[in-house]
């Protein structure tokens, strides 16, 4: 545990100071250590994160006008208040062993604190536990953040799923709503996909959906959102967008189709259906309207013989 756990110590007497520095360093742990309230600021903006800090709570600065300089509490509070230092662990280091002395320092964002003179076993006992917390509450994050993930990512294709997609539809129009920007949606459908599941296995047409979300995604900018919207069917927001230029990524997207996909051996030739509504064509509606408008306009292209698009009409609103 103690490989690659940074930990700064604030002290102001340097004797003590060294003392904790070697007491830390014995443990194997990676220490900085500065005197000021300023100083330990400064450091933990320029080499942090820090997984720890040693703070002491009584600082006074000689280079202050005043002597006084910031003291632990003002530290602490300043790193717990900063987004990026925030999860910091603060264990104070205090003369002060008064129930209230102890819960300003609480008060202020202080994860625990020990009072001097300290004992070193205990010292480093509590140390060795916080930074097990801290630990364990970074896995947890890290295993949470891919729960999130895969919550919102679909498992076959990897890009983002239904869920994901109307969220961000929502939030589209009401972008759109707010500040007039145009956006367009297209849903997409692949023509006679059924025929290569029956012929070939669900296995091998799961490849080829595979290569089809791959081929999507080429020539999308970053805030256009690609996103399965259920079996062989694909969903695509584009940020930024009218009409003229929703049908022309659509007629972009037919011609990367268009390339034969090769699995197992195998061409295919992989025909779509798309169609295209745009959010200035129907200013004012819901998201659910501007999706059954889109799948209205993806059944005309297949009424129509399937591989092209088609855009919604104005008077679809």
């Amino acid at each position: 545990m103690s490989q690659g756990s940074q930990i700064l110590i604030v002290e102001d007497n340097p004797g003590l100071n060294e003392i904790l520095r070697k007491i830390v360093e014995s443990e194997g742990y990676n220490v900085s250590s500065v005197f000021t309230g300023a100083a330990a600021l400064q450091i933990l903006e320029d080499e942090g994160p820090f997984d720890l800090v040693l703070l002491d709570v009584m600082l006074p600065d000689p280079e202050s006008p005043t002597g006084r300089g910031m003291d632990g509490l003002e530290v602490c509070h300043r790193i717990k208040s900063n987004p990026v230092q925030a999860d910091t662990m603060i264990f104070l280091v205090t003369v002060k062993d008064q129930p209230e002395d102890i819960m300003k320092g609480i008060d202020a964002g202080a994860d625990d604190y020990i009072t001097k003179p300290f004992n070193t076993t205990l010292l480093l006992a509590k140390i060795k536990a916080m930074l097990r917390i801290k630990n364990l509450s970074e896995e947890l994050k890290t295993k949470n953040k891919l729960l999130e993930e895969m919550a919102i990512t679909d498992g076959l294709t990897g890009i983002p799923n239904y869920r994901f997609f109307i969220d961000k539809l929502e939030d589209e129009v009401k972008r759109g709503r707010r500040y007039s920007t145009p956006f367009t949606l297209l849903i997409l459908d692949l023509d006679n996909f059924k025929d290569v599941n029956d012929t070939h296995g669900h296995r091998h047409g799961d490849f080829v959906l595979k290569e089809v979300a791959s081929r999507l995604q080429n020539g999308l900018r970053e805030t256009d959102i690609l996103a399965r919207y259920g079996g062989d069917e694909f969903a695509l927001l584009l940020t930024q967008t009218d009409s003229e230029g929703g049908k022309n990524v659509a007629d972009q997207v037919l011609e990367r189709l268009a390339i034969p996909i090769t699995a197992n051996g195998i061409e295919h030739f992989i025909e779509a259906s798309i169609g295209v509504v745009a959010s200035d064509s129907m200013v004012s509606a819901t998201s659910d309207e501007l999706i059954v408008a889109a799948d209205k306009a993806l059944y005309t292209a297949k009424e129509k013989g399937g591989d092209q698009a088609y855009v919604a009409p104005p008077e679809a609103s």
